[in-house]
Order: structure tokens, then sequence, then C-alpha cells
């Protein structure tokens, strides 16, 4: 790590410079001095991380039932998984209120809890922050265990141990005062400043807030509604996010930089009052006098403008030859393209014809082909017949069958010439066909058939036709389709031709303006001469006593605003490879994490993030939702993977997730998430504390089944 520090009198030097015609070198240091040293700030890290051993609160529901939750805890991930409304966000909402004094749990969850017990280690130093919640607020952080806490109160000898208590308390707000005064000692915390602005118009008045244990604990405690941020919702009022940032990495010059920025809004804000209350001569003067210089600086500009116009010759004729030759080119190109397009356009249409007659003649082929069928069952059904008719005519009878009657030669005599039934003696009214007429229409039939056929065999060989018509077709449409494509693009021709266009209309209005400016010249020199002799005597007016305290006050804000540049760049340099770290780790991390489409990560001047995703640059509310949450994870770890990889920063290594994922219902995307998770357990389970609290039953193998504490559904975590 390169030198973090600044040699404060060589920075007041440097300041006294630019100011020294103004201000002595006493009382810029007066003005610039702060209560405690320029380089307060280390990026260094304190080897220090918060890890919880142990919760246990107890108390009674609405309904009268008693209960009790008592978990350890592990480094690594740790997991609470339970439905919504189940009593999660409560757990975290307890360790909140244990670590930082901030009550936010619901009004009517707060009633039922009795006692809070939170064991937490700092190093090697176990701690215990005890809570009774029975009336008002009470208790005492002590340097020991909950069962040690648990055994002394069992054997009456806890008021006793003087020694071992780190604090006590008698309010919630003492209870916040002691452990932002605890923290704030254990990890090199302070309170930075910020100012906000009343919301009047005319009110200047400004409020001094301080970011406090509490909102410094938003690098920890994530919570579900703010993951669409990467700091908080209100992070935008007084810079908070940048500030938490600032503090987080310990970048050096963060304390001169912060107490200065507030201090000139406190100049500002001065300054604003005067103005407001004060409507003395001097501002109307000098609002008159910046008129003046504005009008003056006006005539000279335009009698300079004239000057040098004089010596201006305008010649468009270069312009309008290019334009012409474009312009002919455009008209040649889009004839060509006209022409392509309409050959293109013919083959299509012949190709649209053809496909209509295709299946026209499909449906010519499929009625000639239901007619052949029909022919072939019509012969079919005659042969059959013929068959049949030759079987039974064929048979001799000699006996009936019935009487067993001999039948007579006269009787099979009488059968053949009067159709008279040789066995029933009946008359047959039914003629039979010959032989010689079935055959007649069997041949009648196959005639047709065959016809039939043969318009089948000329729609079959025309469809082919068709088929090899419209394979040179395809070829011809996709080589007329790609001499459409290849022809070269008017969009630069067209661009070039409004650039001309306003090139030719600028030098008509310069032409115009010189025109104006030569015809205005006798006036302009002399209302030139009259400003500059009411700026004259303006200047010999003597100042009042307002408008030498706006002349100070107005000297303290160029200095501050000096001096706050400075510092600024001096930071951004010997910041730049903590930063450059921070840089690396997190787009690391987002890539392990699946978004490999973002290929860079910058960090501003401002401290915020910078994504380069898909070559485009982009800020964190540019993301989707999904993304934000990988990447508010990547930022967050790699603030922790900094402490621990490169010593640097103070971020206590202790992580809130509260209901990640809840907008990332997609499986595959769910399942993502937990192998994210999983991996981050695995490869920094020994090294930092993470909290997850979730409905999603997809994060049930994320960590260690012992640190994994998972109801069935409906049910509440206590």
């Amino acid at each position: 790590m390169k030198n973090s520090s600044i040699n404060y009198k060589k920075f007041i030097q440097y300041v006294q410079l630019q100011f020294e015609d103004d201000i002595s070198l006493e009382e810029l240091e007066l003005l610039l001095q702060l209560k405690e040293s320029y380089n307060k700030d280390s990026p260094e890290s304190l080897g220090k991380s918060l890890i919880l051993n142990r919760l246990f609160f107890s108390g009674q529901k609405i309904s009268g039932e008693e209960f009790t939750f008592d978990q350890k805890l592990y480094t690594g991930i740790n997991a609470w998984i339970a439905d919504n409304h189940k009593g999660k966000s409560t757990i975290f909402k307890i360790i909140k209120f244990a670590l930082t004094g901030t009550d936010s749990i619901k009004k009517d969850i707060k009633s039922w809890i009795d006692e809070i017990l939170l064991e937490f280690s700092i190093g090697k130093v176990i701690y215990t922050c005890y809570i009774d919640r029975k009336g008002r607020d009470r208790g005492a952080m002590y340097r020991f265990t909950i069962s040690d806490f648990i055994e002394f109160r069992n054997n009456q000898k806890l008021d006793a141990i003087d020694k071992e208590t780190e604090f006590e308390f008698r309010s919630n707000t003492q209870l916040e005062e002691k452990l932002q005064e605890f923290f704030f000692e254990q990890f090199s915390f302070y309170t930075l400043k910020y100012t906000q602005k009343s919301s009047s118009k005319e009110n200047f008045e400004l409020n001094t807030a301080n970011l406090s244990w509490a909102t410094y604990f938003k690098s920890i405690y994530l919570e579900s509604s703010n993951y669409e941020y990467l700091f908080f919702d209100n992070e935008k009022i007084g810079a908070q996010g940048r500030k938490i940032f600032e503090m987080i990495l310990g970048l050096p010059l963060t304390y001169p930089i912060n107490r200065l920025t507030v201090q000139r809004d406190r100049v500002l804000e001065d300054i604003g009052k005067i103005k407001l209350t004060h409507k003395t001569k001097t501002e109307t003067t000098k609002e008159k006098k910046i008129k003046l210089l504005n009008r003056y600086e006006f005539i000279s500009k335009e009698l300079g403008n004239l000057k040098e116009s004089s010596k201006i010759t305008f010649n468009e004729k270069p312009l309008i030859e290019e334009y012409n030759n474009i312009q002919e080119k455009i008209n040649l190109i889009r004839r060509q393209q006209r022409l392509l397009n309409e050959t293109y356009q013919t083959e299509k249409d012949k190709q649209y014809l053809i496909n209509k007659e295709l299946v026209n003649l499909e449906i010519d082929k499929h009625k000639i082909e239901g007619e052949i069928n029909k022919h072939e069952k019509q012969k079919l059904n005659i042969e059959l017949y013929k068959q049949a008719g030759s079987f039974f005519s064929s048979l001799d009878i000699k006996i009936c069958p019935h009487c067993e009657t001999d039948v007579s030669d006269s009787k099979k005599t009488i059968e053949r010439e009067n159709h008279i039934c040789s066995l029933c003696g009946e008359l047959s009214t039914q003629q039979k066909v010959e032989k010689a007429e079935l055959q007649a229409k069997i041949d009648r039939i196959t005639e047709v058939k065959e016809s039939h056929i043969k318009k089948l065999t000329q729609i079959e060989k025309t469809i082919a036709q068709h088929f090899e018509t419209l394979k040179r077709l395809d070829i011809l449409i996709a080589e007329h389709f790609s001499q459409v494509v290849s022809i070269t693009p008017l969009d630069e021709d067209n661009k070039r031709l409004k650039e001309i266009e306003i090139e030719i209309e600028s030098i008509n209005k310069e032409r115009e303006k010189q025109k104006g400016l030569i015809d205005n010249k006798d006036e302009l020199i002399k209302e030139e001469a009259i400003l500059k002799f009411q700026l004259e005597e303006i200047e010999k007016e003597k100042l009042d006593e307002n408008a030498q305290a706006i002349k100070n006050l107005y000297l303290k804000r160029d200095i501050l605003d000096y001096a706050l540049d400075a510092l600024e760049k001096k930071r951004i340099k010997i910041n730049k490879d903590i930063i450059n770290k921070l840089e690396e780790h997190i787009l690391n991390e987002v890539h392990s994490f699946g978004l490999k489409n973002i290929n860079k990560i910058e960090i501003s001047n401002k401290y915020e993030l910078i994504f380069t995703q898909n070559n485009v640059v982009e800020n964190f509310n540019d993301l989707t939702e999904g993304e934000k949450l990988r990447v508010k994870l990547a930022f967050y770890l790699s603030l922790i993977q900094l402490d621990i990889e490169n010593k640097l920063g103070r971020h206590p290594r202790f992580l809130i997730f509260d209901s990640p994922g809840s907008e990332e219902m997609v499986p595959k995307h769910l399942q993502g998430l937990s192998d994210i998770l999983k991996d981050v357990n695995d490869r920094f389970k020994d090294q930092l504390q993470i909290f997850v609290g979730t409905a999603l039953r997809e994060f049930s193998d994320i960590t260690e089944k012992k640190k994994i504490l998972i109801k069935k559904e409906d049910e509440f975590i206590f």
C-alpha cells in the first residue's frame, strides 16, 4: 500500500499560494484547521471480524403460549427456511436490535418478547448482549458466554461481576449510544456528517445529520426491500451510500473532506441568509454589474466577430458540386434498386402462380386417382359376378334336395326354353346376363380407367415439370435477392447530404449575420463606450458592510472549494491501489456468479459502480433485478474479501440476507442463486459469517445441515 498520508503543512501552503493576495497563512490555517488530524483515516485492516455464536430470546405470545428460541450459530452460511410471514425477518430484526439498539421489530410481535440474549465474538473476545424488555429496556453487555450468563443468574451472582461488564444501560437510547461507542471503538468507525436543506426554497437553514453505527449496519443487514439499491433506498440523501462506502473502506482523507464539506455548506448557508435578509445596494449593484458585463462582453464579441468575419470569404460552390454528385449517385442506386426489386418481384409472382397451379393439379390428381379406384372396384365386382354365374350355370341337378324326386330331362328342356324352374315349377322373372354382355361392361370400364390413367400420368408429368421450374425459380429468386441486398446502403450518402445542407445554411446565416453586423457597426461602437463608462463608475463605488461580509464568505467558499478539490484529487491518487483491488474482486465475484457478460467494473471518482456489460456502460440501476441481487452480493463479499486477502478495509465480515431471490422465481435462476451461496460457503466459511432467511426450499442445501433451520409448510420459526 502506497503512502496514504498528507503533509498538512505543505497542503496549507499549497492552498495559500492560490489566495495569498486575499488571506494570510494564519487566517487560512484557522479556516482549514480541524479538530482531528487530516490523516485520521487508514485503509489498513484491523483484522477483526464480528461472529455471532448464539441467539436466545423468550416471551409469551398474545395467545398466552410461552416460547423460547435458542439456536447456536456458526461461521460460513447459516440459514432459516420457512414460509413468508413466519418469523424470519423478526429473527434478523432482533439481531439488529441487539447489535445497534435500533428497534424495528413489528409492533404486534415486539410486546411478545421478554428478554433477548445475543452472544458474539470480536477477535478472541466473547461478548453477550442482554436486553430485558419487561417494561423499559434495560440490561448490559458482558464479556462472557450466554451459558455463563445463565449460570451466573441462576446462582444470583450476575450483579457481582463488575470486571466482566462492558457497559450497562437503563433505556433504549442508552443502549443505542453505548453500542455505537462500543462498535466504533472496535472497528475504528466514527461519525460522518452531512447537511440537509429545508424543503422551502426561500429557507436557507441547514440541518446537520450524522451517520450512526445503525446507518453503517446497513452494509451488514441487507433487507429484502432494498435489493434494488446498492446500499439502501434513501442513500441519495446526503450521499449516505457513498459515505458508508468510504467508512467501510477506511479511505484516506475521508475525515477532512467530510468536515470541510459540511463547513463549506455552512458558508453557503450564511451567504444565502444574507442574500435573503439584506436586499442591499451591493447586491443590486452587483446584479447590475453582471448584466452590464454580460452586455459589454456580448458587444465586444460582436465587434470582434465583425472584424474577423470581414476577412472571411464564402465559397459554397464545392459543397454544391459535392451535393449534386451525391444526389446523382443516390438516384442511380435507387434506379438500380427499383429495377432489381421489380425483377425479384416478377419471379416471386411466377413462383406464387406455379405453387397455386400445383395445388389445383394435386386436387385433380386426387380426383382422378379416386375415379381409377372406383372403376377398378366396378371391374372387380363384375368379374366376381361373372365367376359366380358361371359356377351355378355349370351345375347339373339330378334330384330335388328336398323331396328326392328325380328331375327329368323334359323339365330341364322346359327350363331352358320357357324359363320355368325344373325344381319348383315357377316362372323366372329375372333375365340372366350373358357372359358376352358382362365382358362388354368390363371392357368399357377398362377403357375409361385407361383414359383416367393417361390423364393421371399427364398431371404427374406436369407436376414434375412445375417442381423443376420452381427449383430454377428458387435459384433465380435467391440471386435477385442477393443483388437487392448487396446494393450499397444510402445512409452515409443521405447523412452527408444533410451535413452539406447544414453547412450551406450556416454559410448563408453567417453571410446574413455579417451583413447585419456591418449595418449595426456604428451603433455597437457607441454602446460599447457607454457600457465601459458605466462599469468604471460601478468600480468607483464603495462596498457597504453587507457586501463586504458576502465578499468574505465568497472567499471562504472559494478557499474551501479549492481545498476540497485538491483533497479529492489527492484521495483519488492515493486510493487508486485499494480501489483497483476492490474492482478486481468485484469483477471476479460477478463472473463466478454467472454474469460473464459484465467484462469490466469501475468505481468512479464519486464512488459509484460503473459496469461495462456487452460493451455498453451502465450503472447499478440499469441492471435487471436478478443481476442486481448477484452484483450486490458480489459487492459486499468483495469488501470482505479485500479485508481477508489484502488486509484492507473495516467490514466486520458479517452479512444478513433477508429473503434473497424473491424476484427470481424462474427455476433456473433460483438454482443459480443456490449454487452461488453454496460456493460462497465453500470458499469463505471459516473467514466470514452470512445469515440467509428465505421461503425458497431450493436453498435447503446451500450449507451444512447443522447450520440450517428448516420449518415445515405454514410452521413458525418460533
